[in-house]
């Protein structure tokens, strides 16, 4: 099964990244980390201070986090929604876009998180940070069934960090479309690219393809759950 939450294959790595991003793009905000969590996504992110002239949007974004987080039961995105969209551009609007997506993963609702990740994808200049979003979004294309969309999307991937989880995906998806052959050959080559740290989750897909065809087919192997 894959899951939709790693960028680089270590933490250390989606923290440098994105605090790069941040230094690049930040608009003045100093941002500790913003990194996946665990599950599907559950992203941990840590703001530091924002400066005196963003003092305004720092109050909004906090107002809205504590009336998000007063919520019991399936939580309304409408809040988040509307301030990622007016603040599209600055550094908060970001983060808010962020936590989007993350909620609306975890409430099955993938279109809007596919919506949100296009927005993030058309704004962002920096690389390493694209690269995060290509993998995350391609995994939200594939849950939609938009196969042929998440591959193109995975074939944008070229940093040596991200080809491991690009092709575990890659492999998924094929299982999916029924080309085991490619599967296989996608699995392998990120076994290959792991350096000896294979992921249990990924030798265990491989070893899957040597199940007759029809109980390949049964094993679920998209999991887009955090």
């Amino acid at each position: 099964m894959v899951d939709i939450i790693e960028g680089y294959e270590t933490e250390e790595q989606q923290i440098q990244a994105i605090k790069g991003w941040w230094k690049k793009n930040g608009n003045a905000l100093v941002i500790g980390a913003v990194v996946a969590l665990g599950g599907l996504w559950g992203w941990r992110y840590y703001s530091d201070s924002a400066v005196s002239n963003q003092e305004e949007v720092s109050q909004a974004y906090s107002q809205m986090l504590v009336k998000y987080g007063a919520q019991t039961g399936v939580k309304d995105l409408t809040n988040i929604e509307a301030f990622a969209k007016t603040n599209g551009e600055n550094s908060y609007g970001v983060l808010a876009s962020l936590i989007l997506v993350k909620e609306a993963v975890a409430q099955k609702n993938y279109q809007l998180a596919e919506t949100q990740l296009l927005q993030l994808k058309s704004e962002n200049s920096y690389q390493p940070f694209a690269d995060i979003i290509n993998l995350r979004l391609a995994r939200v294309q594939a849950q939609l069934g938009k196969n042929d969309a998440a591959l193109t999307t995975l074939n944008e991937i070229t940093a040596a960090s991200f080809v491991v989880k690009a092709n575990q995906v890659k492999g998924a998806i094929y299982i999916v479309q029924g080309d085991l052959a490619k599967a296989r050959a996608a699995f392998e080559y990120a076994i290959n690219e792991s350096n000896g740290r294979v992921d249990p989750v990924l030798q265990q897909q491989f070893d899957d393809l040597t199940l007759p065809a029809e109980e390949v087919a049964s094993v679920p192997v998209l999991d887009v759950k955090s």
